[in-house]
């Protein structure tokens, strides 16, 4: 009965949200598009599956909370999270039909392992938090994340064609959102350059939008690889301009370093002919005199002055002041932190004093926003989950659909550096970059050849136990086993030897 209402149970929430959305159109036009948007992406979404269809909402409701339009934010502030969880339920409850029960590899097991055991640990922090009910908010937020990721590596993600079909559906509406972000500029909208005419399109901030973009492009290249139509590439074009008006060096600078590092998996070829085409587009720009073009427009000025210039006292922005209060924060609580989530609370109460006098509530750096937080214990499990994540972008192979897989978890571990959204469980990305991990590292060929040997053995033991039961039994019962049939004897003719 669950399972043949579930689908009208979406359907009806789904509707909530639209009416909700449309009660607003009257007098806030951009509301009415984005109701009016939402609506025909979920007529798109007509050939996939329930969890397919869920994942979508959820996507779009984390979308709207990361925006910088009021009535989006309040809308899905509390619904994201009951579409997660009724999302994670879906997973467990309705396992995909052709999964099977197959061990999970060691660096998978690392991953989801490690994922717990955060969860675990940020739920126990609520004893000694400084904020203990914004803690164990957040850690339940993180528990739905963590029990999403396990549940599509253990009960749906068992081909490469459904992993590329799910995150697709993510693709979809990243590159949905980042055109919209691009036509409301377009239209003259007022909050569309309001951080020093750095663009952020409908996004809360333009870090926020580079995010995302930086998501987007792998994300396109992995359903390309698993489909070969080149039209699935369009959403990378409006991605990769949106990231360079949003002039996020960091963002920018990962998405390249990442590309690198797949091209350079693939071998010296793949290097050289990487090397010929720069040096063909370097020609061709300076041979239609493209090249004062370029360099001289404002956008190019803007993205060079945003690497070369001090805003806020340094390169970085002011970024390694935020990360020396941190360690000296950290230094007062080494071993367990100041409870999860509660940095922003940690960060009001040391403003007051004087000490903190950054108006940031983030660290801007999501290993150490972790060692602040949960101390030395939440670094052990944070070492955990990013050497599974290394052991992806090292050892997963970079072909097919695991190219852009790859391209997407390092450039996600890099991105981390400048920014504190490993871990943020009310925004789109750390969702699709701990999917992106866990896929690239149950595709096949991920597992190392010791592991895949022992499964082997594993199996062929299975196997052999499914046909011929317990081993004793031909000990003890013989009768029926070929190998204790009686042989038929050949008489010998007198004079002759038996052959």
């Amino acid at each position: 009965m669950l399972e043949r209402r579930a689908p009208q149970a979406i359907a009806v929430g789904v509707g909530g949200v639209l009416a909700v959305g449309a009660g607003y159109a009257a007098t806030k036009p951009i509301v009415a598009a984005l109701v009016l948007a939402l609506a025909v992406v979920l007529c798109c979404l007509r050939p996939l599956d329930g969890w397919q269809r869920l994942f979508a909402a959820t996507i779009t409701l984390l979308l709207c909370a990361v925006s910088n339009i009021g009535v989006l934010i309040e809308t899905s502030y509390h619904l994201r999270y009951v579409a997660l969880g009724a999302l994670v339920l879906w997973t467990f409850a309705r396992p995909a039909r052709d999964t099977a029960k197959s061990p999970l590899s060691t660096p998978l097991r690392m991953l989801v392992g490690g994922l717990w055991a955060a969860a675990v640990l940020a739920a126990l922090s609520a004893v000694w938090s400084v904020d203990p009910v914004r803690t164990l908010a957040q850690a339940g937020a993180l528990a739905l994340l963590v029990g999403l990721v396990h549940g599509v590596v253990r009960h749906r993600w068992q081909s490469p064609q459904r992993v590329a079909k799910d995150l697709g559906v993510a693709y979809l509406l990243l590159s949905g959102s980042i055109v919209a972000s691009l036509g409301y500029w377009l239209a003259g909208g007022a909050n569309a350059l309001s951080f020093g005419d750095r663009f952020q399109g409908l996004y809360a901030n333009p870090n926020m939008l580079s995010i995302v973009c930086a998501m987007a492009v792998p994300l396109g290249w992995v359903v390309y690889r698993r489909s070969g139509k080149l039209w699935h590439l369009l959403g990378v074009a409006p991605a990769i301009v949106a990231l360079v008006m949003s002039e996020s060096r960091t963002a920018l600078l990962a998405l390249l370093i990442g590309a690198a590092w797949v091209v350079a998996r693939h071998g010296l070829p793949a290097l050289a002919r990487l090397a010929v085409a720069a040096v063909a587009g370097v020609a061709l720009i300076y041979l239609f005199n493209a090249g004062d073009v370029l360099l001289n427009s404002e956008w190019m000025s803007g993205l060079v002055a945003r690497f070369t210039g001090n805003e806020g006292g340094d390169v970085s922005n002011g970024r390694t002041a935020t990360w020396q209060a941190t360690l000296a924060l950290w230094e007062v609580r080494p071993s367990l932190g100041y409870g999860y989530s509660a940095g922003s609370s940690l960060f009001e109460q040391t403003r007051d004093t004087g000490f903190f006098d950054v108006s940031v509530n983030l660290v801007h750096n999501s290993y150490l926003q972790w060692l602040l937080e949960l101390g030395v214990a939440g670094g052990a499990v944070l070492l955990v989950v990013v050497a599974a994540c290394l052991l992806a972008v090292a050892g997963a192979p970079v072909r097919g659909i695991n190219s852009g897989l790859v391209w997407m978890v390092l450039s996600g571990l890099l991105i981390q550096l400048t920014e504190s959204t490993m871990f943020g469980t009310g925004q789109p990305y750390p969702y699709l970059f701990w999917l992106g991990a866990a896929a690239a590292l149950c595709q096949p060929g991920s597992v190392s050849r010791g592991a895949r040997h022992r499964d082997g053995l594993r199996h062929a033991v299975r196997r052999d136990f499914a046909t011929h039961g317990m081993p004793g039994r031909h000990r003890s019962s013989p009768v029926g086993d070929p190998r204790f049939a009686p042989q038929r004897r050949v008489p010998v003719a007198a004079g002759r030897q038996a052959p």
